[in-house]
């Protein structure tokens, strides 16, 4: 300091050198107390004179070091103002702006040191630009520090120089500066703030390993430095990071009655956490609430607020995690803890499965806190209960508006957003949307617990867009890096195995599926898929009994599983084309008992019915498609079971008239109906049943008029009246047949048996009028003479021959199952 310059005018210059001595050895001790109470009682003693400003000065220095700013800073500006000591101007502003830097007035900090620069002996002045870095340093604009310090040689200056390498993630040179600090000047009061500073800069620089270490070392060489307990906190601190929360506790909770209430409160605090993370719920309760009750002033009150929640459930206390919640909501309505109420309430609500509720809180915070640090959070968290609900539809609506109003979003929850965002498009089916948003999260937020899973779900994305190589890659990738969640592990390799399957390498996708499931032989979400499509494999590649083997393992193993259903019917199905259709029936039953509402349950029912019908076990079948029906009458199977059983009556009618009249009867509507039908007529007349028979054709007609049978069974139906000599009905028959088939092939046929029904009803006109009509419009008709002959005859019958003629027998020239007319 400046030395002391006296003038003695009057003053008892000996006794004011004993007293300045007393004070300034007591000054030198670091006793500023005592030194303080003597240099106040000199400037009682002497002021007004012209040593008032030199003692007030050593005042001003002694409240300095007692921190006691304010009266350090009224006695500094008390010198100013007397303006009567200019060389103690300098030194007076400088410890101004110290003191502003210090209580945070770094304005006028700035402005006072900027005063003290106008002073040329100041402007190159090693202290006044320390103190300018240090105001930098504290405005937290550390790259003006930096250059200000940098090449001061005051250890002051040295020593905020390594906080500002710190604080801009250069831990190595920051140590390196405290170091030299150490070896210059060990064993005083800034070598030990170097010390502490060391390991600080490795704390905050996230080397927490390296920070353990050095805090360690502290407590272990500073055990009576007041800084000794802060270094105790930081350690804790340290060990949470590496997860050691027994040790951890032991040194928080000596510290949670520290005079330091800050200290205290934010020791009890992470207590708290490390109580909760050793499962002791009630202890945990006990720290957070004492944050609360005994440091309700502090900000980390409000945090123990949000973790008394996680820990009332941790405990076990369900409901009073959600009045606690509650309370938050009502606490924080405004401020960066609004929302939180409604957050915790959600995750409550999300952590015992009632995705609803979650859904609920999680949308409240964007609709009414749309500024709140936790409205990301609760975007995310959102989307996921709702996909959780498998409410698809609502999580695309939310989230695609929500990126579109806040598209600046940079924090990792933004990555978990537009995950859950993409999940939501995939299981919509929209593959190429889910490929967008899986893209950005693998791109823009790496490192988040979501990215591999997007990664997964990217490569899925592109699989189903029929880019398998593209995936495989992917998959291929991801199959090399070690995963601690399993599904991550079986969902790259199984991708692995469905890409190459696709690509028609069965036998390499066959060794992918093996592995996993031999080293997953338990794990149902691996050894469903890896069995069945080793299955698959086999098949394609046409080993088909251990196809069959793979398949009947994964119904053994895990009969209820969906994919089981599928598993059971193509089993069958192999059996099936190997005609060993007792096995067939065996695995298909299987399927339809175990699985009755799988789509396979219904093809393995028809499949049964149909392996009946292969055997020609009608019975059997009818009742195994009758089965169908009754199981599935809705489906669209339905009418290809019908069908099928249609077509058992019908070989069964084949061989029983009885059996087609019933395939008829049950099916009147079938495309071989009318062919059964006329079976059954023709059955009566071969028989020679033929008023029966007339019957049974007719129903043929009416019944089937536009089938190809319908014709011929007018025809037979004709000729049945014939053949029982029925000309009248036999006449109505064939007129009819004329009226239903105008452009038939044989209606010269029909014209010539036409006529001659007439002429044996003697209606010789009408049977004229017919013949000659083949005469006169089929020239080419093999009935054609036989015609003419008829022709003249009905001619003289009816006196139109002329005199001297009589008539002949008529000629009766039919078609297969012609008529015999009387002659």
């Amino acid at each position: 300091m400046l030395p002391l310059i006296i003038f003695l005018f009057g003053v008892d210059y000996n006794k004011l050198v004993t007293d300045y001595e007393i004070g300034h050895q007591l000054f030198l001790q670091e006793n500023y107390t005592d030194a303080a109470k003597y240099f106040k009682s000199m400037v009682g003693k002497y002021g007004g004179s012209e040593f008032e400003d030199e003692i007030r000065f050593r005042l001003a220095e002694c409240y300095f070091n007692l921190n006691d700013y304010r009266n350090a800073k009224k006695n500094f500006e008390k010198i100013l103002k007397r303006k009567k000591s200019t060389y103690l101007e300098p030194e007076c502003l400088y410890a101004i702006g110290l003191i502003d830097i210090l209580q945070n007035n770094f304005r006028e900090a700035e402005d006072v040191l900027q005063k003290l620069l106008k002073n040329p002996a100041y402007q190159q002045e090693e202290r006044a630009n320390f103190a300018l870095g240090v105001l930098h340093y504290f405005r937290g604009s550390y790259e003006e520090a930096k250059e200000k310090l940098e090449d001061i040689g005051l250890l002051e200056a040295k020593f905020y120089y390594g906080k500002t390498l710190s604080r801009l993630g250069k831990p190595l040179l920051s140590i390196a500066v405290f170091k030299e600090i150490l070896d210059t000047a060990p064993n005083t009061p800034i070598a030990v703030l170097a010390e502490f500073s060391r390991a600080e800069a490795l704390f905050f620089n996230k080397d927490f390993e390296g920070a353990k270490i050095t805090f360690y070392e502290f407590i272990l060489n500073y055990p009576k430095s007041p800084l000794n307990d802060y270094a105790h906190f930081f350690l804790a601190a340290a060990l949470i990071h590496a997860g050691d929360f027994a040790a951890a506790s032991e040194h928080l909770l000596p510290l949670t009655r520290h005079s330091d209430n800050l200290l205290a409160a934010h020791s009890s605090y992470f207590l708290g956490i490390c109580r909760m993370n050793l499962g002791d719920g009630l202890g945990s309760v006990s720290a957070f609430q004492r944050v609360r009750a005994n440091y309700p002033n502090t900000q980390i009150a409000s945090y123990a607020n949000l973790q008394l929640t996680n820990a009332l459930l941790a405990a076990g206390d369900t409901v009073q995690a959600l009045v606690s919640a509650s309370q938050l909501a009502t606490m924080f309505t405004t401020g960066e803890l609004s929302s939180v109420g409604e957050y915790l309430t959600g995750m409550i609500y999300f952590q015992k499965g009632d995705y609803f509720n979650a859904a609920n809180n999680f949308e409240l915070i964007s609709q009414r806190y749309p500024n709140s640090p936790l409205r990301e959070p609760a975007a995310a968290m959102l989307l996921y209960s709702l996909n959780n609900l498998k409410q698809y539809d609502h999580t695309v609506t939310f989230g695609s508006r929500y990126i579109k109003d806040f598209p600046d979003e940079k924090s990792p929850w933004r990555g978990r957003t537009l995950y859950f965002l993409g999940e939501a498009y995939y299981y919509k089916n929209n593959f190429a949307d889910a490929e967008k948003y899986f893209l950005r999260v693998t791109k823009d937020f790496f490192g988040i617990e979501v990215t591999p899973y997007a990664r997964v779900g990217l490569a899925y994305s592109i699989y189903n867009q029929a880019r398998a190589r593209e995936a495989l890659d992917i998959f291929s990738t991801m199959t090399q890096t070690i995963f601690d969640d399993s599904s991550l592990v079986i969902s790259a390799y199984l991708g692995v195995g469905y890409t190459q399957y696709n690509l028609g390498n069965y036998m390499g996708a066959l060794d992918t599926f093996e592995l996993l499931y031999n080293t997953y032989p338990k794990d149902e979400r691996c050894a469903v898929p890896a069995l069945f499509y080793a299955g698959m494999c086999y098949y394609n590649l046409e080993y088909y009994i251990n196809a069959i083997e793979s398949w009947e393992k994964l119904l053994g193993t895990f009969p209820l599983a969906e994919k089981s259903a599928e598993a059971g019917f193509r089993a069958g199905d192999t059996y099936f084309k190997a005609i060993e259709y007792e096995k067939a029936r065996a695995l298909f039953r299987w399927v339809v008992e175990n699985h009755p509402l799988s789509e396979y349950a219904r093809s393995s029912q028809l499949a049964i019915g149909q392996s009946y019908y292969n055997e020609q076990s009608f019975d059997d079948a009818i009742r195994e498609f009758q089965k169908y029906l009754d199981l599935f009458p809705t489906s669209e199977e339905a009418a290809s079971a019908r069908k099928s059983m249609a077509m058992c009556y019908y070989q069964k009618g084949l061989e029983s008239i009885d059996d087609m009249k019933i395939f008829v009867d049950k099916f009147p509507q079938d495309e071989l109906a009318a062919d059964g039908q006329y079976q059954i007529a023709r059955s009566f007349f071969d028989d020679e049943k033929y008023i029966k028979a007339i019957d049974e054709f007719l129903k043929v007609v009416v019944n089937f008029p536009s089938s190809s049978y319908a014709p011929d069974a007018l025809l037979l139906a004709a000729e049945c009246a014939v053949n029982v000599k029925d000309w009248q009905k036999a006449t109505d028959l064939y007129k009819r047949y004329l009226s239903y088939f105008p452009k038939a092939e044989q209606r010269d046929g029909v014209y010539f048996n036409l006529g001659t029904s007439y002429y044996n009803l003697k209606e010789y006109g009408e049977a004229l009028t017919n013949f000659k009509v083949i005469v006169d419009s089929f020239p080419d008709s093999p009935h054609i003479e036989s015609a003419r002959h008829n022709v003249g005859i009905c001619e003289k019958l009816l006196g139109e021959a002329g005199p001297g003629t009589s008539p002949g027998p008529v000629q009766e020239e039919m078609k297969a199952d012609s008529l015999q007319g009387e002659k």
